[in-house]
């Protein structure tokens, strides 16, 4: 029924920028109700994601603001931006990225649902990479 979000890979969904919205924070994002519902697993106003524009370069994964999700229930003006289940952003961000409406965006949720604040095995792989990296620069000098 809703063409987006749709998902391309675990927690991870292509839809398209539909407009900006007053409604919303600067750190929210709007989706059809609907849409989330029966298009996604993510959870209205818990799910944070990432977001970036298809076919562009970003920024680094981890320095990517962070967007909570948030259901656009039938009724509500920021509904009309999101019919098919595209994307709203806050009002604040149409200055910037108010020529990419109708442009398809990533929407990335797998930090969310898959290390959900937890780091530590993270901390731990770049501590490995660390020492790695040390050990083969000791080597390299001594020879």
């Amino acid at each position: 029924m809703y063409s987006y979000p749709k998902e391309i890979v675990a927690d991870t969904y292509l839809s398209r920028l539909g407009g900006f919205s007053e409604e919303f924070a600067r750190n929210e994002i709007g989706i059809n109700e609907k849409a989330i519902e029966l298009n996604t697993s993510l959870i209205p106003d818990e799910t944070k994601v990432k977001i970036r524009f298809l076919d562009e370069r970003e920024r680094p994964y981890f320095l990517r603001p962070r967007f909570t999700v948030v259901p656009i229930p039938a009724g509500r003006k920021a509904c009309e931006y999101s019919r098919d289940g595209e994307v709203v952003l806050s009002a604040e961000h149409a200055e910037v990225l108010g020529n990419r409406v109708g442009r398809f965006m990533v929407l990335n949720s797998v930090e969310s649902f898959r290390i959900d604040g937890d780091y530590s095995s993270m901390e731990k792989a770049v501590k490995s990479m660390r020492e790695w990296i040390w050990k083969s620069e000791s080597l390299r000098k001594r020879s």
